[in-house]
């Protein structure tokens, strides 16, 4: 693997991705995942300079905590390219207005956990689907950058890969909110299959990388609260 680097103090990193040729630090406002010794926590990247990340410190993490002292945890991101990790260790700490924050400094180089893969998350939340003139509202059951799974109380035409009208299939919005924030997102329909006296749906989004982008993140966002719900 080539080592292509970053910028002034980070280490140069040496893993490759399929897509765009490198593993890149996460991006301002991206939420991350702290993994370490004391467990896993959520958090966000508040701020990158030339040798440090700025973290807000993880609500709920104990005040005790060695993580405040520098032991080292891995900050976890999700890309296009995949999964990736960063080893880092606190060096100071701060309040920014009503934030606490971390400055972190990595202490190797960043590394590729896996490639790239649609990472899906189950949910139970409201989706409203636009379908040609009428509105449906349904739930969706569970989603990722590349579609989303929805549950129709009113059963719909069967419809699978041989009957699609065109390169995309059916058109359709579907319209929901995902870790706060609000999506409506033209796709089209691959399959409509009766379930539990609906349709189950599955609709395939487009291949629009700043669309993908927001959905991933999102996902992985509400990965993590998942994650942190189930151990209280």
């Amino acid at each position: 693997m080539g080592r292509v680097p970053v910028f002034a103090g980070f280490p140069a990193i040496e893993a490759q991705s399929a897509d765009s040729g490198s593993v890149r630090i996460p991006d301002v406002n991206q939420p991350v995942l702290l993994r370490g010794h004391e467990g896993e926590y959520a958090s966000r990247v508040e701020g990158l300079d030339d040798s440090a990340l700025t973290l807000a410190r993880p609500f709920g993490l104990p005040l005790d905590t060695t993580l405040d002292e520098g032991r080292p945890f891995d900050v976890e991101w999700t890309s296009a390219a995949g999964m990736h990790a960063l080893p880092v260790r606190v060096t100071e700490r701060s309040v920014d207005g009503k934030v606490r924050i971390w400055h972190a400094v990595p202490t190797g180089p960043a590394r590729l956990l896996n490639r790239r893969a649609h990472v899906r998350v189950a949910v139970a939340i409201p989706v409203t689907i636009e379908l040609e003139d009428e509105q449906v509202t349904a739930s969706l059951l569970d989603v990722s950058e590349a579609a989303v799974r929805c549950l129709v109380r009113e059963p719909l035409p069967p419809q699978s890969p041989d009957s699609l009208v065109g390169d995309g299939g059916r058109p359709v919005r579907v319209r929901f909110t995902l870790a706060g924030q609000e999506f409506a997102l033209k796709g089209s329909i691959l399959r409509s299959t009766p379930s539990q006296g609906g349709s189950e749906l599955i609709v395939i989004l487009p291949e629009d990388e700043r669309t993908a982008t927001a959905v991933r993140r999102a996902v992985f966002a509400e990965q993590i609260r998942a994650r942190q719900l189930s151990r209280e």
